[in-house]
């Protein structure tokens, strides 16, 4: 390689880290909380040997092992994965060079076919999750196996018995990486088809050349087999998940096709799956009318790699990581040809890389999406909070959430404590979560802590009598007055339900259309007051009334035809006042407004309380 080439290869890289550097700085996300704990959960024996005996039901052990050793080592820290599965692609991105080389025999054609594929604003799990570990490991074994097959084959003997050994060592490798790694001895026998064939038939010398790859790809082809009916058709964990099951479908391959289609030309919405079968078929001509091998293997690397994900739901973008290469290959492929028909000299293979590094570049810098906001996530937000605040907790803990942020019927934030505090024995208990989530049925309620989201932290309930607690959202960190005021940190502990509260600044907060409030009132003749603002979408929306209650009886009614900041003053007599316990004020608005999105809308909130 050249100092010129060299050059282009760093400076693809310097482009990789530009669009992609702020990967290591993610947390754990949702699907690293589930491979984590499945990791972390099994036998380590049995995980560990699942990566060679392939055909043992063990869910992408390879990606196990790398969770488990950087949890053994690391504990509940993101950073040292998140800059491994960084660097790891990087090393990816030098690899698919290595393998555009040995694919087209010259090394700008290679770094033009790198530069197409080096980065998609569609791949951003990719980029900001490590739980997209698997397809990086699937990759490596894919690209590594292809190139190093290519650059034997091409120095003309027969593959040999150590080097057999070695592709069979990658592929197992790969089929413990994903399941679409299988499709490694596809693309060798592919490679076989277009780089090899075609000399054997002219050469007169077909016989030959099957004696000479027939115990590779037979030996491969029955691992293949064993590993799909025994891994891929026992393994829980794709058994059970309905949207990794194939079906051998025509159509629904064109109409994934058509979606990846939209997806990589960040045009979602333009391609059907008759556009697809066009593209299909253009691709197919210009393959032919080209005569290059390197057009033709990538056309059909494209297609082997991308049939597995085609024919199954529909997926993310960064499940075309791998067929990407195929594509790279073929349309630097198809320029280089294009080129050296209208008689351009080789020496300025530079500047046709350069030219379609350029535009690609552009390409991708004008249509990157922004990058996904990690500060908004469940997982770091409750990681941060807990670790501060309980940075040990007992074994054997029992833990109730009322209410959380995580997907409901998932079960992350189970997978979130435990492994951030490293013990199997805690109880996660979720009032919102799936029935085998919840408190038992007809068991007393017993928990050491009891948290409620608002304001966007975790607050924790008084545990003294939980169910009544939960009904009211008795904090235990405050106490309840008879005035709340939004601005001050403890408003979360007077509402009951209905206030749409967040980590917020701003001195109000919208109320659903019913609100409740609790108080802690001196029996006595008394006015509630509250102030708030109405914004113009309220107040234009035609006759909407506030209606506010205390314990269940109405004590005023408000029209909200007014812009602006309000004050009502409500008289309340003393009887309609608890004498015990807390005071029940319901604010009530009819006929509310309605966002785009559907979401219900009352008052803007600023304060609320008694006066005497």
């Amino acid at each position: 390689m050249s100092k010129s080439q060299r050059f282009g290869l760093a400076a693809l890289l310097v482009v990789f880290a530009w669009f992609t550097w702020s990967g290591m700085l993610m947390f754990y996300s949702g699907d690293d909380m589930m491979n984590l704990y499945g990791a972390w959960n099994m036998n380590p024996w049995r995980l560990g040997r699942a990566v060679p005996l392939f055909w043992t039901p063990v869910y992408r052990p390879l990606g196990g092992v790398i969770y488990r050793v950087f949890y053994s080592i690391f504990g509940f820290h993101p950073e040292p994965l998140y800059i491994f599965c960084w660097l790891f692609l990087a090393g990816n991105a030098v690899l698919a060079a290595r393998l555009y080389r040995a694919l087209t025999g010259a090394i700008w054609p290679a770094l033009a076919a790198l530069s197409l594929t080096l980065v998609h604003g569609r791949f951003q799990d990719l980029y900001l999750s490590a739980g997209t570990i698997y397809d990086r490991l699937c990759f490596l074994f894919t690209a590594l196996g292809v190139a190093l097959y290519g650059e034997w084959r091409s120095e003309g003997p027969p593959i040999g018995l150590r080097r057999s050994v070695w592709l069979g060592f990658i592929f197992v490798l790969a089929l413990a990486s994903k399941e679409s790694g299988v499709a490694l001895v596809a693309l060798l026998g592919c490679y076989e088809l277009v780089y090899v064939l075609p000399g054997a038939w002219r050469g007169r010398r077909l016989l030959p050349w099957v004696r000479e790859i027939a115990p590779l790809f037979g030996s491969m082809g029955a691992m293949a087999v064993v590993f799909v009916l025994l891994r891929v058709n026992k393994t829980p964990e794709l058994v059970m998940t309905a949207a990794y099951h194939p079906k051998a479908d025509l159509g629904l391959w064109l109409t994934r096709l058509g979606e990846y289609f939209g997806m990589l030309t960040y045009r979602p919405e333009a391609f059907q799956p008759s556009t697809a079968a066009g593209i299909v078929g253009a691709m197919v001509f210009l393959a032919v009318v080209a005569r290059s091998r390197a057009v033709a293997f990538g056309l059909v690397f494209f297609f082997v790699a991308v049939t597995p994900v085609a024919l199954i739901a529909s997926r993310p973008g960064y499940v075309l990581y791998v067929p990407e290469l195929g594509l790279g290959l073929f349309f630097a492929g198809l320029a280089f040809r294009a080129v050296d028909l209208a008689g351009v000299p080789a020496k300025f293979g530079g500047l046709v890389f350069a030219c379609i590094a350029v535009a690609a570049t552009a390409f991708h810098a004008l249509h990157w999406p922004p990058y996904f906001d990690p500060n908004i996530a469940p997982e770091p937000r409750f990681s941060r909070q807990f670790r501060a605040e309980f940075p040990r907790l007992p074994p054997k803990t029992r833990l109730l959430f009322v209410s959380d942020d995580y997907p409901v019927g998932a079960y992350d934030l189970m997978f979130n404590v435990r492994l951030m505090y490293n013990d199997h024995t805690i109880v996660v208990h979720r009032l919102l979560g799936p029935s085998d989530q919840q408190p038992e049925a007809g068991q007393p309620w017993q928990y050491d802590h009891v948290f409620a989201l608002g304001a966007g932290r975790y607050e924790e309930l008084d545990t003294r009598d939980i169910r009544e607690s939960v009904r009211l959202h008795i904090l235990k960190a405050y106490t309840v007055g008879r005035e709340m005021d939004m601005s001050r940190r403890d408003h979360s502990a007077y509402v009951v339900s209905g206030l749409q509260d967040g980590d917020s600044p701003d001195p109000g907060r919208w109320t659903d259309p019913k609100a409740k409030f609790k108080f802690d009132v001196y029996p006595a003749d008394s006015f509630f007051t509250a102030k708030f603002w109405v914004s113009d979408e309220v107040a234009a929306g035609g006759a909407r009334n506030l209606e506010v209650l205390v314990n269940g009886t109405s004590v005023g009614s408000y029209v909200l035809d007014h812009v602006g900041m309000n004050e009502i003053r409500f008289p309340v007599a003393a009887g309609q006042i608890s004498k015990s316990g807390f005071t029940i004020v319901e604010m009530n608005v009819d006929h509310p407004y309605k966002t785009a999105n559907g979401t219900e809308l009352g008052v803007v909130l600023v304060r609320a309380g008694f006066e005497y």
